[in-house]
């Protein structure tokens, strides 16, 4: 995608997203992209934007393969943010596109009407480990809105539960829990935390340890918060704290 774009703000960046949509209205995503606006002229230089100044820029979508049948639409959209696929400005940004002068770029891949089919044959892969299921796995995409104190927020869930393996007698647990949550249209307001549970037990000995990462902002820098907690059975054995503060550099 190469654009024609302006910020009202010094830092800014753009998010474009191809879908196919169908004629009933409804869309799928085909392939996104991103780009910041202070790295056009290359990552290693980022400098800020002038505001209301005109720049043309390109921003790659990851590459994929897509047939749009007869009758469906391909839809462009373009936005200011992605969140939280990617850490939105310090502060609200409005952009403005001129289209004429901007232009989507999709290659196409001629079929030949005769051209044969790749027999790829069975796919192949290695014979699993046998396992028994001890605790069943859970799985969530939440999002809430508080409509009082404007408080939203994205919760995923990815708890694989526990298994043994049978061969090894070895008993693992893994879970992860996400939140990225934000206020209102408070830029500062923006954070992630990720939470891990690693647990692996054998006859009498039981080892885990659970990590905790915190990501916060201000409108010039990020501060992280991690800790590390490792237990022996119950027993905590082990604690560490970490913390940084890293200037956002034109982020």
């Amino acid at each position: 995608m190469t654009l024609d774009v302006a910020a009202d703000r010094p830092v800014a960046m753009v998010a474009v997203r191809l879908s196919d949509v169908l004629p009933d209205g409804r869309a799928t995503r085909v392939t996104y992209g991103m780009f910041n606006l202070t790295h056009r002229d290359g990552h290693g230089d980022p400098q800020p934007l002038t505001p209301g100044e005109r720049y043309r820029v390109s921003a790659d979508c990851n590459a994929m393969a897509q047939r749009f049948p007869a009758g469906h639409r391909i839809r462009l959209s373009v936005s200011s943010s992605y969140w939280p696929l990617a850490w939105p400005p310090p502060e609200p940004v409005r952009l403005s596109v001129r289209t004429a002068s901007s232009a989507l770029t999709l290659p196409i891949r001629d079929v030949q009407a005769e051209e044969p089919v790749p027999d790829f044959g069975e796919p192949e892969g290695a014979v699993p480990l046998e396992t028994r299921r001890v605790r069943p796995a859970r799985y969530s995409w939440t999002v809430s809105r508080d409509l009082v104190d404007y408080e939203s927020a994205l919760d995923i869930l990815k708890d694989s539960g526990t298994l043994f393996f049978e061969d090894h007698e070895l008993e693992v647990t893994r879970s992860a829990h996400e939140r990225y949550g934000w206020v209102a249209d408070d830029f500062e307001t923006v954070s992630g935390v990720t939470e891990w549970t690693m647990g692996f037990a054998r006859g009498d000995w039981e080892a885990t340890t659970v990590t905790r990462q915190e990501l916060t902002c201000t409108r010039t820098e990020f501060r992280l918060h991690a800790r590390l907690d490792a237990y022996e059975g119950t027993k905590r054995i082990m604690s560490r704290n970490w913390e940084s503060v890293v200037p956002r550099d034109c982020v």
